[in-house]
C-alpha cells in the first residue's frame, strides 16, 4: 500500500480552529499553493501573528466553504453537531495529523497513543533514535504540531528540513485519531487504556475505538506494540483486515510470551528485550513501575525500527523526567515535594501515588470531566497518610475517599500547599498528582505545575 498523496496547488481548503495546529496546517497548505481560509468560532479574535498573509482569516464562524477539503481542529468533540455540518459541506474531512502524513516527504513514522505515558514514551523513543544517530523530528500532541515541521520549524522553533530519511516520532491523541483516514505509522505503540475523555467521545467505547484507529492502515510489514498487562487492550476485538501488523507486547508481569519484560526477583532487577538483558532498573532515572512499562514499550518500538540494543540502552539511561511528570521540585525541612501535574486522570495519578515509597501527603483535585473517582479514593485511603483536596472536584473526591481518613479541603493550590506543609513530617513526600484536568483555575497542567513549583520554591526561600 503506497502512501496517499494530496494535491494542494489550486485546491480550496477550510481549516477549522485557529489554535496552534490550525495555524500550522493553514500555513503548510498556503506554502504549497492552496487556497486556504482559517476559521475561528470565537469573536472578536485578532488575526494570528504567525499566520501567512496569503491565508484568509475569518473569526466568529465555523462555516466551511462548500466543496472544500476541511482540516478539522482536534478541539471539536466527536459528539459535536459541527462534525456532521462540516461533513455535509466539505469534500473531505481530515485532521492536522492526517494532513501532515499526506504532505510529509518521509513515511518513517513511529506513533504513540494511549491514556497515559504517551509523552514519556514518545520522548524516550526520540532519545533512543538520537543515540543511534538518526535524524529525528518529534512532535504531535506534545505541544508542537506536526505540520510546523512542514513549515521548517522544529520542536523548539529552530529551523529544520524534513527529508525522506527523517524519522518522525509522533504523540497522537484520541482527538487527533478521530480525523485520521490513511495515516500509517511503520511502528505504533499503545501505552495503556483507562476511562478518559468520555465527554468528548460520548462513551468509553467510542474513546477506545478512537485509540484503535492508530493501526487502521498498518500492514504486515509494520509493528504494533501493546501493553500485555492492560485489561482493556486485552479485551479488544481486532478489526478484520487483509493484513494485520506484527504485534509485540510488553509486560511487568513477566508473561513468557511477551517480547519485553521486567524481572524483579533476586538482587538483579533487569529490563529484558526479546529475552536478552537490556539494562538494570537502577540505570533508569525515573520513579515508578509505570515508567518501566514506558521504557519497555519504547525499547520494543525502537528495536522494531532496527535500532540495536546498545543505542536503546544508552538512550534510556540518559533519559530524564519530562516537566510535571513525577519530577522532584525540592526538599524543604526534609520533606520531598514532587510535581506530577500531568496526571490529569485517576489512572495517571494512581501510577504517581504508587511510585512513592515514603509516607505520602497527596494533593489532588481540579476541573470536572465526568470522572469516576471510586477506585482512586480507595487508593488514597490505602497509600496516603493524608490528602489535601482543592478545585472543583474537591467535594467529589471527599466522598470517594470516605470518612475516617485525614483530609484537608481547600479552594486553591496555594492553600493546598500550605495545608500539605502542616500535614507532612520529616521524611515524608508531598505529591501533587491531581487526577483531574486543570481548567478550573489554570490554563493547562503545565501552568498548574509551574505554579506548584513557585509555591514550593517560596517555602524553601522562607
Amino acid at each position: 500500500m503506497g502512501k496517499t498523496t494530496m494535491p494542494v496547488d489550486g485546491v480550496s481548503f477550510s481549516v477549522v480552529g485557529a489554535g496552534r495546529s490550525g495555524i500550522a496546517a493553514a500555513n503548510a497548505l498556503a506554502m504549497r499553493g492552496g487556497d486556504v481560509v482559517l476559521l475561528e468560532e470565537r469573536s472578536p479574535v485578532p488575526r494570528p501573528d504567525r499566520l501567512r498573509p496569503d491565508v484568509e482569516f475569518r473569526d466568529g464562524s465555523n462555516q466551511v466553504r462548500e466543496g472544500d477539503v476541511v482540516v478539522l481542529s482536534p478541539g471539536v468533540p466527536e459528539v459535536s453537531p459541527l462534525r456532521a455540518e462540516v461533513a455535509k459541506r466539505g469534500k473531505e474531512v481530515i485532521g492536522e495529523v492526517e494532513l501532515f502524513y499526506r504532505l510529509s516527504p518521509t513515511d518513517k513514522i513511529i506513533a504513540i497513543t494511549g491514556t497515559d505515558g504517551k509523552s514519556t514514551t514518545t520522548t524516550m523513543i526520540s532519545g533512543i533514535l538520537e543515540a543511534a544517530g538518526a535524524d529525528v523530528f518529534v512532535g504531535g500532541n506534545l505541544g508542537n504540531p506536526l505540520c510546523e515541521a512542514l513549515e521548517g520549524l522544529g520542536r523548539d522553533g529552530e529551523a529544520i528540513t524534513l527529508t525522506p530519511e527523517t524519522v518522525v516520532v509522533a504523540e497522537v491523541s484520541c482527538f487527533q485519531l478521530t480525523t485520521c483516514v490513511d495515516f500509517r505509522p511503520l511502528v505504533a505503540v499503545v501505552t495503556n487504556i483507562a476511562e478518559d475523555h468520555v465527554n468528548y467521545h460520548g462513551s468509553f467505547r467510542a474513546y477506545q475505538a478512537a485509540k484503535r484507529r492508530i493501526w487502521l492502515k498498518m500492514t504486515a510489514a509494520d509493528t504494533l506494540v501493546l501493553n500485555a498487562d492492560d485489561a482493556y487492550i486485552g479485551s479488544w476485538d481486532w478489526p478484520e483486515k487483509a493484513e494485520d501488523p506484527t504485534i509485540h507486547t510488553f509486560s511487568l508481569a513477566g508473561y513468557a510470551e511477551t517480547h519485553a519484560t521486567y524481572t524483579s526477583k533476586g538482587p538483579s532487577k533487569q529490563l529484558l528485550l526479546h529475552g536478552e538483558p537490556l539494562m538494570e532498573r537502577s540505570e533508569l532515572q525515573l520513579l515508578g513501575h509505570h515508567n518501566v512499562e514506558n521504557a519497555l514499550g519504547a525499547a520494543l518500538a525502537a528495536r522494531a525500527f532496527g535500532v540495536e540494543l546498545p543505542a536503546i540502552r544508552a538512550g534510556l539511561a540518559a533519559y530524564k523526567p519530562l516537566p510535571h511528570r513525577l519530577a522532584t521540585v525540592g526538599v524543604v525541612d526534609d520533606v520531598h515535594w514532587v510535581n506530577d501535574s500531568k496526571a490529569t486522570n485517576p489512572n495517571a495519578a494512581t501510577a504517581g501515588v504508587n511510585a512513592i515509597e515514603t509516607p505520602l501527603v497527596l494533593i489532588a483535585g481540579g476541573s470536572v470531566k465526568d470522572t469516576d473517582f471510586t477506585a482512586f479514593g480507595q487508593l488514597i485511603r490505602q497509600r496516603s497518610k493524608a490528602a489535601v483536596l482543592f478545585g472543583q472536584t474537591r467535594e467529589t473526591l471527599v466522598k470517594a475517599i470516605g470518612s475516617g481518613h485525614p483530609i484537608a479541603v481547600v479552594e486553591t493550590l496555594e492553600q493546598a500547599v500550605s495545608a500539605a506543609r502542616h500535614l507532612a513530617d520529616p521524611g515524608d513526600t508531598v505529591l501533587l498528582s491531581p487526577a483531574c484536568a486543570s481548567f478550573d483555575q489554570f490554563d493547562s497542567y503545565a501552568h498548574r505545575g509551574r505554579t506548584f513549583i513557585e509555591l514550593v520554591e517560596a517555602l524553601g526561600a522562607a
